[in-house]
């Protein structure tokens, strides 16, 4: 099933009738400025579903989701990309899967303004950027750190005038900005990856219990967001989702050498009976009790 995004919405931002059939979701779209946009949009596929969009030209900032974006805990990960012009693309939902979209939009020309430089010096930063540090899509990951989170969440509960929704917007952009200079560094800075892999291995070690990542960063020499950035440039995820990956593996192992330990697996384990199933069923796609049973 084919479906153009332009299609897919009416004009107070909801699913369309002759659509509902094959999606639900919503759309809220704000333009504040000329050239500053803010895009929240959900969608849910009732079949397999290949979506044809257009973007125009711009500075993107977007935060990824597979449910409503209602809270930073929805969010899954951050995406930096530069568009010198239109483009055209599909993407797909496979059948009752969830894709949601928190993003801003900026013209080079109108951040150059605010920032106090040229636009060329703009698109020249960030084309730089997006050959050094993007994907094969020629975009940017970013974690979600505890500074991001301070500034998201104010853009997601915001209920006043536009011109406060405006300052959030640019303080999110300029953080997001100083982290890319910060991942830049790290991607270059080879003791700073060796602090990174130290870091990496502690979380490896059983005796490393509660996760505290202030005293992981005091330890390997880093400050928090530093180590949360370099940590997803060089493992591909987050400090937390490593550890929990790593915890729910070494318990899986002892699991397997011993079923009948299982509380005290979970026990030291430092999940609670319910986080453990859900780490189990993530990391594993079984649960624990299934999981016993194929070994």
């Amino acid at each position: 099933m084919q479906l153009n995004m332009r299609d897919v919405y009416d004009n107070a931002g909801e699913i369309k009738e002759e659509v509902t059939p094959w999606l639900s979701g919503h759309k809220q779209q704000r333009a504040l400025l000329p050239n500053l946009q803010l895009l929240n949009q959900h969608l849910r596929a009732n079949t397999d579903l290949s979506i044809h969009e257009e973007a125009q030209p711009g500075l993107y900032f977007s935060f990824l989701g597979t449910k409503p974006i209602k809270t930073v805990k929805d969010i899954d990960s951050v995406q930096i990309s530069y568009q010198e012009q239109n483009i055209n693309g599909h993407f797909f939902i496979a059948k009752n899967k969830e894709h949601s979209l928190l993003q801003v939009r900026i013209s080079p020309a109108h951040l150059a303004s605010v920032l106090g430089e040229t636009e060329d010096q703009i698109i020249q930063h960030f084309t730089s950027m997006r050959h050094s540090l993007g994907n094969e899509n020629a975009v940017i990951r970013l974690p979600i750190t505890e500074r991001t989170t301070s500034i998201v969440q104010p853009i997601l509960s915001h209920k006043g005038h536009s011109i406060s929704l405006a300052g959030h917007l640019y303080s999110l952009m300029f953080t997001l900005i100083e982290q890319l200079q910060m991942l830049s560094h790290l991607s270059q800075c080879e003791d700073c990856q060796s602090k990174l892999f130290h870091a990496q291995n502690l979380l490896e070690m059983p005796e490393h219990g509660a996760l505290d990542i202030k005293y992981l960063a005091q330890k390997v020499g880093l400050n928090t967001e530093a180590l949360a950035i370099g940590f997803y440039l060089i493992v591909g995820q987050s400090i937390e989702s490593y550890r929990s990956r790593s915890r729910i593996k070494s318990a899986a192992a002892l699991l397997r050498q011993n079923p009948a330990a299982k509380p005290h697996i979970v026990a030291q384990s430092g999940f609670s009976e319910a986080q453990f199933e859900a780490a189990f069923i993530k990391h594993f796609g079984v649960s624990s009790h299934q999981y016993e049973q194929i070994h």
